[in-house]
């Protein structure tokens, strides 16, 4: 048996990662439906923004010889039909490579600053 991957070091196929992946996106507001199968599993979640934006972050793990685990994230802008594509089919090892990918998205980054600017009903 081999022995495991380094905490530090990418595993060498890509593992599920829909269980740790769905409740990191939860903690950060995003409501997430996750569906996992024996050789399967997906995500898609998604945040709506302080200006009515819709960010849909999609998650899709395939077993088999040929294993992939990959991220989209997409945002819908009030008023338009198509979301605009921010990053597409980025293949991930493990969850810190996820995250860096969400949080390194500029428009993301900036409509979740807007957000913590922004009161809330809750906030009078």
């Amino acid at each position: 048996m081999e022995a495991p991957a380094p905490y530090h070091a990418a595993p060498k196929s890509p593992r599920d990662l829909s269980g740790p992946l769905a409740a990191w996106l939860r903690g950060q507001g995003f409501t997430a439906l996750e569906q996992a199968r024996p050789a399967t599993a997906t995500i898609a979640a998604h945040w709506l923004g302080p200006q009515g934006e819709r960010f849909q972050l999609d998650y899709a793990w395939v077993a088999g010889p040929v294993p992939s685990a990959t991220c989209w994230l997409t945002v819908r802008y009030p008023g338009r039909l198509q979301p605009e594509t921010l990053f597409t089919a980025q293949h991930v090892r493990r969850l810190q490579e996820a995250r860096q990918l969400l949080l390194g998205n500029v428009r993301y980054a900036n409509a979740r600053t807007l957000a913590k600017l922004v009161p809330t009903p809750t906030d009078y």
